[in-house]
């Protein structure tokens, strides 16, 4: 009896004496991966911010000890110190775990590993990051475009995708498809200068089946700002390439899309009006457009019987204005029940509309 309560012992302090040789790290503070939106089968970035775990120095060898949806290796799998108390190992899951995207859909729902030194000496809890089919996701919610992260920055990857299927004129499937961009309503621009074939790569959606496109992009990167540029919003077309090198140019192109920078104010709606309200063809005309958006031109055409008017706003953001003499530029019109308008911005059509005259016989 006393023999089998020696052994109990023993393997008692064996045990304490185990666990207490195995330092336990602290979960991560952070995980996130860029791109935040990612396919099974192409690069993908994971990150560990670990400022908190007490038990690390700076720099020290990690590695990644995965068993969901397999080890691929068997051992641990070193990952990458890029400062800051921040790891990171970069992969392509299909290639990665040698497998099909359909097979890593189907073993689990999510990512399951934990990080730990060579030794298995110091160790995090089980950590994991779930399996999203984004694509799937985003064709069935009915959005011409979305965007992720939410809290993108400046400096940051920035996942953009376009449903191509709801967009007037893409469909049959167009040879390529590109951004013509811009922050800040236009202010820096990355142009879609189908010309160049360096910029047809820049700016190039990648098609990942189905009529859905996806961008990776880093706004300050990719537009050429400096860090202390201060970001409200990126505006964007997407456009056809026709596809024709000896002869490049827009195929087509989408409505104008605006994402909000995070944080960022949310501006006023842009107003448009005219005064006075009922006129002839006799009066002085006045077009107001207020709350612009920042670098804005606005043109607008008059249709007045055979004549056209044209002319340009002016004006800042606040208020852009045009003013039109109805008598002077109709002097050779004969009496006319209507003029019809078009107005215009950096040459996107805004509004066109019928606008009722009062007959020149009602006038005293």
């Amino acid at each position: 009896m006393k023999k089998a309560i020696y052994v109990f012992i023993g393997f008692l302090l064996l045990s304490l004496n185990t666990l207490n040789a195995q330092q336990a790290i602290a979960d991560p503070d952070k995980m996130w991966t860029v791109p935040s939106v990612y396919t099974m089968d192409e690069p993908v970035t994971w990150y560990f911010d670990l400022s908190s775990a007490s038990t690390l120095a700076d720099g020290e060898n990690l590695y990644l000890w995965i068993w969901a949806p397999t080890n691929p290796t068997g051992n641990p799998i070193p990952i990458k110190y890029e400062g800051d108390r921040v790891w990171s190992i970069s992969f392509t899951p299909t290639q990665f775990f040698n497998m099909t995207v359909e097979q890593l859909f189907a073993n689990t729902e999510n990512f399951y590993f934990l990080l730990r030194d060579l030794d298995g000496n110091k160790l995090t809890g089980t950590l994991s990051f779930p399996k999203v089919n984004y694509i799937k996701e985003f064709s069935e919610s009915g959005k011409v475009i979305d965007f992720a992260p939410s809290n993108f920055q400046l400096g940051s990857t920035l996942t953009i995708l376009f449903n191509s299927n709801l967009v007037d004129g893409f469909n049959p499937a167009p040879s390529t498809v590109h951004m013509h961009g811009g922050l800040n309503d236009w202010d820096a621009q990355q142009q879609f200068q189908a010309w160049l074939p360096e910029i047809r790569e820049k700016t190039k959606f990648r098609h990942v089946g189905n009529g859905i496109y996806k961008k990776d992009l880093v706004p300050q990167t990719y537009f050429g700002v400096s860090e202390e540029y201060e970001m409200e919003n990126l505006v964007f077309l997407v456009v056809k390439y026709n596809g024709n090198d000896a002869a490049p140019d827009w195929a087509g192109a989408s409505p104008d899309y605006k994402i909000l920078a995070p944080d960022a104010p949310i501006p006023p709606a842009p107003v448009f009006y005219y005064f006075p309200q009922k006129f002839s063809q006799l009066d002085m005309l006045t077009l107001v457009r207020k709350n612009n958006e920042r670098a804005t031109s606005l043109e607008y055409t008059i249709t007045a019987g055979t004549k056209n008017i044209t002319g340009e706003f002016n004006g800042n953001m606040t208020e852009l204005r045009a003013n039109i003499n109805l008598l002077s530029e109709l002097n050779s019109v004969g009496p006319i029940s209507k003029i019809g308008l078009v107005v215009k911005r950096n040459g996107i059509e805004i509004l066109r509309t019928d606008i009722p005259l009062v007959p020149t016989s009602e006038l005293e």
